[in-house]
């Protein structure tokens, strides 16, 4: 008796395991001949109800929300309208053991279902992937901050100035029980960020909110970039724009009234902190952190030869080869009165240089009709055209107020050196200026090896201690 009772138990617990899809699945898409991205799914199922998780590991980016979840006859599909993209898989099912002492009709069975073949799509291209059982990718970010924090954390929207649209999304920290020292604005880099300016795990601005909140009394705003749709419309001046519509908001505040105000800009968010302190006298303080005071096209070719010598992709030689063909095009927008112009001067560019290159040389360098069509949309974006046509020290040589310029040793996309000394010779006189340059961090401010971007993610550390001591001076 006791023998059967082993067996049904084992049959059942066979059953069990075989319908259960819950867990970490893994697998790989391949993006191009040379490159591929692994896709991860956490699914949990609770009674009749699936919830799945997105991971893309080699991306940094972890726990996106799918929806429209379903598993019917081994068939699981789902789709995730942030990433404009879905998935339909069928669960495998492989024969692992037969039970050769059993006749056919009641012969027993173990069956394997470790595998979902499937289809993922994205932007209307199609990747087959097979996933399989794996252990999920755990980012250490020991800096991140957790809740429960020791101050106030409020959230806040502010509309247009008409009241039409919600054009930020922010959150303020302050103090609990005393009465804030100053008021800091975060502002964010290029590309649209989040609030916390979240990359690779990493949410810098969320560590450095913290970080003043809990040590120097201070009020912290940061917030997330102008909704996408509108954000693909605006400009580096825009952004300014929007500043400025945060310290007249906040600014009217009973408990911030009268604070002195430090904007605190990363990498371009430095040129809008210097477009508003260069005409708003409530500007107490700047602080740049990877600050920008060359023209756009000088960071963009400084970024492509360092970006490259680091990671070796390319011979010496090829590397002079794209600095001289991205200077050529760069400068071919500077020169264009609008992007129309423009767009029609890099085409015929475009069609003229790769002519003179073989079919493999037009891959190695990126001049394929692929190519032409992405640096036309990029370049000519209301952004980047109009970045290309602002220079720094036109803001530069009109603020007046303290500026705290903090840069990386090893920063491969804004020299640390040339953006400094350029600070120094625009900037009025003020012995209140502080200009530090932080040895062995990157762009982020991190700790590095190299400071190549592809270092970010895989560094826990998500930034120096030397550069948070400094913030609050």
């Amino acid at each position: 008796m006791r023998s059967f009772l082993l067996l049904f138990i084992t049959i059942l617990s066979g059953a069990l395991v075989a319908q259960n899809i819950n867990g970490y699945w893994e697998g790989s898409l391949k993006i191009t001949p040379r490159d591929s991205l692994r896709l991860g799914m956490f699914i949990e199922q609770t009674g009749d109800s699936l919830h799945i998780e997105l991971d893309s590991p080699d991306q940094y980016a972890f726990g996106m929300s799918a929806q429209q979840v379903s598993f019917r006859n081994d068939t699981l599909s789902w789709k995730a309208s942030s990433l404009n993209a879905s998935f339909r898989g069928v669960l495998i099912e492989k024969t692992l053991w037969v039970d050769e002492h059993f006749p056919d009709s009641c012969r027993l069975t173990t069956y394997d279902r470790s595998s979902i073949e499937g289809t993922f799509i994205q932007n209307r291209q199609r990747f087959p992937v097979t996933l399989t059982r794996a252990e999920r990718t755990v980012l250490r970010r020991p800096q991140t901050p957790e809740a429960p924090y020791p101050y106030v954390s409020e959230e806040i929207r502010f509309r247009t100035r008409d009241g039409k649209l919600v054009l930020i999304d922010g959150t303020l920290t302050k103090p609990e029980s005393a009465s804030p020292t100053a008021l800091y604005i975060l502002i964010s880099g290029s590309g649209w960020q989040d609030r916390n300016e979240s990359l690779m795990g990493h949410k810098p601005f969320l560590v450095i909110a913290d970080h003043l909140t809990r040590t120097q009394n201070a009020a912290v705003f940061r917030y997330d970039d102008f909704p996408r749709a509108l954000f693909l419309k605006s400009t580096t001046l825009d952004f300014a724009d929007g500043v400025q519509l945060i310290m007249d908001s906040l600014l009217v505040r009973p408990d911030l009234a009268g604070l002195p105000v430090v904007l605190l800009g990363h990498s371009e968010g430095s040129i809008v902190a210097f477009i508003v302190g260069s005409r708003d006298a409530r500007v107490s303080k700047i602080i740049t952190l990877g600050g920008v005071a060359q023209p756009i096209h000088e960071v963009l070719l400084y970024q492509i030869r360092a970006i490259s010598e680091a990671d070796s992709v390319l011979t010496p030689a090829e590397i002079d080869k794209t600095v001289q063909l991205s200077d050529q095009l760069y400068q071919l927008v500077r020169k264009s009165k609008d992007s129309k112009e423009a767009a029609r001067r890099i085409g015929d560019f475009w069609d003229e240089q790769s002519a003179k290159l073989t079919p493999e040389e037009q891959k190695r360098y990126n001049m394929t009709p692929q190519g032409k069509y992405t640096s036309i949309q990029q370049l000519t974006s209301p952004w980047l055209f109009t970045l290309f046509h602002l220079d720094p020290k036109t803001y530069l040589k009109k603020v007046h107020c303290p500026v705290v310029a903090i840069n990386g040793e090893k920063d491969l996309q804004v020299d640390a050196v040339a953006n400094q000394q350029l600070m120094r010779k625009y900037l009025d006189k003020n012995q209140n200026h502080q200009f530090h340059i932080i040895p062995n961090a990157n762009h982020l401010l991190q700790t590095c090896t190299t400071g190549s971007p592809s270092e970010y993610g895989n560094i826990e550390e998500t930034i120096g201690k030397e550069t948070l001591e400094l913030l609050g001076r």
